[in-house]
């Protein structure tokens, strides 16, 4: 199951559109280029509320654009000892629409947000199980 959300979390993030907060001085352009890094999953904005992206004290989960269209999604599963999985998959740019692929599916999203260190992407899916759709903003960080 946490694969799956995580996946549905990459995606939420990777397809994200709304309006940019910020500056334009503190944004980015959205391109590969800009993208390609290695992003930590940091928290979830659903319903008005900020929920903290649950990461283990031994280690990060993370997603990571690479060259040559390869997405890495990284999982720790448990600390005793480290337990965690890598997923490879490959992904595409298309305007600010990210598509990514593992295991045969692909989720998109639209970024929403894009500094050099701060990343947000938004996506409609069933966040919580409850068989409705919510609106979810994802959002990373480099650090």
């Amino acid at each position: 199951m946490k694969k799956l959300l995580l996946l549905l979390s990459f995606v939420a993030v990777s397809l994200t559109s709304c309006s940019n907060d910020d500056d334009s001085s503190s944004s980015v352009a959205v391109n590969e280029t800009n993208l390609m890094k290695k992003w930590y999953y940091v928290s979830y904005e659903v319903a008005g509320q900020t929920i903290p992206y649950d990461n283990l004290e031994c280690g990060r989960d993370y997603i990571q654009f690479k060259a040559n269209d390869v997405v890495e999604d990284y999982y720790v599963n448990s600390c005793d000892p480290l337990d965690a999985d890598t997923d490879l998959g490959t992904w595409s740019l298309s305007g600010n629409t990210v598509s990514a692929t593992f295991f045969g599916t692909t989720v998109t999203g639209t970024v929403s947000s894009l500094t050099a260190t701060t990343l947000q992407i938004t996506d409609t899916f069933d966040f919580d199980d409850d068989g409705t759709d919510e609106t979810v903003k994802i959002n990373y960080s480099t650090n």
